[in-house]
């Protein structure tokens, strides 16, 4: 199995779908990404996701919050981007 190749073709189909959801639903969809903490690893990791997303036709919104950040806090920041409708996916990058 070519991995690159099997790559290629997921990134297109996805391409060919944001495309469609874009069309049938008058928008762009948005992928939301959450950034707590300052680990180094975790910010390259939320940038290629919001660099791919951006790569695929897609939109990208960036929240980053402090290592301090409450259980609270981050569930409150979390319903805010659930409850918008302009968000249709959200990732979280934690560090325990």
């Amino acid at each position: 199995m070519n991995g690159t190749a099997v790559a290629a073709r997921l990134l297109e189909q996805v391409t060919v779908g944001t495309t469609e959801f874009a069309r049938a639903q008058v928008r762009i969809p948005c992928l939301a990404t959450v950034l707590v903490g300052d680990d180094p690893a975790s910010h390259t990791h939320v940038r290629m996701k919001r660099n791919r997303t951006a790569k695929l036709g897609m939109e990208s919104r960036y929240v980053e919050l402090p290592a301090s950040t409450t259980t609270r806090e981050l569930v409150a920041e979390i319903t805010t981007l659930s409850d918008d409708p302009a968000v249709d996916g959200i990732l979280l990058q934690l560090l325990p």
